[in-house]
């Protein structure tokens, strides 16, 4: 996998850039080199047969200078000689290279009267030396470089990017509550400081939308009880007359339980936008068994008609710190359709000191449908809710650090847990 570290990618870029340069002034020196050597050796072919012609006009019998590198031949025009290689008597005056015997040399030919001089360097020496001395510094000069240039742009780049960490590390530090003014007034005003207005004008957004949202379950939270508790007014003197006729008493028990269950759902949701704001941890107590109770004194005509059995096991008594609403809210919600989907058979309810186990043996989930429930808004097909139940579940636990898990199977039923301290726990659940 390619490391994705913006450190990383922009030393390797600079090395990459750093031994491409060092290669193409490698390349610009040797060919530089190259031709200062030509002149050099020109220069000194030059002065050797100025030398030896002057040496030649003092002494006619001087012999041409013979060396590793230098080589002299004289001809006498219309006389010849074995020993002067015949590629040499075909070249005019000047300079030339030649290949004697697969060996290359730079001559220089001069025509004094009736006397052709000739100076030999041998360049295959030269070229090898060179090509030795070229690896060498092209290697370690592509090394330097790019070592020197990767260094460079590790520390460059920790210094480009320290406002950007900066950015990150204020934004991280940010409270959903905090204004975003905040965050832009310590950058400047390039780029960054561009991305930092953006960032501080989201967070504005996400506040006024977080304000709207608080607003709105508040009122509609107090608009809603004036009505509720009149039509429980009424409710109660209803249930109060005697008079009443058994015709219209299970009407009534049943807009008793509807008001109850409003109450219920508009306190939990106040206290929800009001707990959105205020992390301190909650000091009211409530006891789960007693909840249970009543949510299942609410519940129990749902199994009414049904050939299902309802078996009730308390093996603790757990006691949470939270308001009672949110916790009847998650197990009436759990315990409800355990109820609705189940046509015979037994809803088991265990109770333990770290969770709540609802099973039943009702019409189970497909996989398709138990990957979405908890989305807003779902419901199965045969749900005759809303769909926003169990999102407003997972809402409550994820603020309570509590957790629900769901397993389920078309038509062999469901369990469900509410893990109310789920650290405790391996989280396993048991088979259905």
């Amino acid at each position: 996998m390619w490391p994705r570290e913006l450190p990383f990618r922009v030393a390797f870029s600079f090395a990459c850039f750093g031994g491409i340069i060092s290669l193409v002034l490698c390349i610009w020196v040797y060919f530089a080199v190259q031709e200062i050597g030509m002149r050099i050796i020109d220069r000194n072919l030059i002065d050797e047969m100025d030398d030896f012609i002057a040496r030649r006009t003092r002494n006619p019998a001087s012999t041409p200078l013979k060396t590793t590198t230098l080589m002299g031949f004289v001809h006498p025009a219309g006389q010849t000689d074995p020993s002067i290689p015949p590629p040499l008597l075909t070249l005019q005056p000047g300079i030339h290279d030649i290949d004697i015997d697969h060996v290359s040399y730079r001559v220089l030919v001069r025509k004094t009267k009736n006397i052709n001089f000739f100076i030999l360097y041998n360049s295959t020496l030269l070229y090898e030396r060179w090509k030795l001395h070229f690896l060498f510094i092209l290697i370690m000069s592509s090394l330097g470089m790019t070592a020197i240039a990767s260094l460079g742009g590790y520390v460059l780049t920790g210094w480009v990017i320290a406002p950007l960490k900066d950015l990150a590390r204020e934004v991280n530090a940010m409270t959903e509550i905090a204004p975003g003014k905040n965050l832009s007034r310590h950058f400047s005003r390039d780029a960054l400081g561009e991305l930092a207005k953006v960032l501080a004008h989201r967070q504005d957004q996400l506040l006024n939308l977080i304000e709207r949202e608080r607003a709105f379950a508040t009122d509609v939270s107090h608009e809603l009880r004036n009505p509720l508790a009149i039509i429980q007014g009424v409710v109660e003197i209803l249930q109060n007359d005697h008079a009443s006729a058994d015709a219209i008493s299970s009407p009534i028990q049943r807009l008793a339980r509807a008001v109850s269950d409003i109450n219920i759902l508009t306190s939990a949701l106040l206290l929800l936008a009001r707990a959105d704001g205020d992390k301190t941890p909650s000091h009211a107590v409530c006891l789960i068994s007693e909840i249970i109770d009543k949510v299942l004194e609410r519940n129990q005509f749902r199994l009414k008609g049904k050939s299902a059995k309802l078996r009730v096991q308390i093996d603790a008594q757990p006691q949470l710190n939270a308001e009672s609403v949110f916790v009847q809210i998650v197990i009436g919600n759990l315990i409800r359709n355990a109820f609705n989907f189940i046509h015979h058979g037994e809803v088991h309810i265990h109770l333990e000191e770290e969770r709540l186990t609802i099973t039943d043996t009702g019409v189970g989930m497909d996989p398709h449908v138990l990957e979405k429930i908890f989305q807003k808004p779902f419901k199965g097909t045969a749900s005759q809710g809303s769909g926003v139940g169990l999102t407003l579940v997972k809402r409550i636990c994820d603020h309570h650090g509590w957790q629900v898990t769901i397993q389920s199977q078309a038509n062999q039923g469901t369990v469900a847990q509410f893990l109310f301290r789920p650290q405790a726990l391996d989280d396993r659940l048991p088979p259905l």
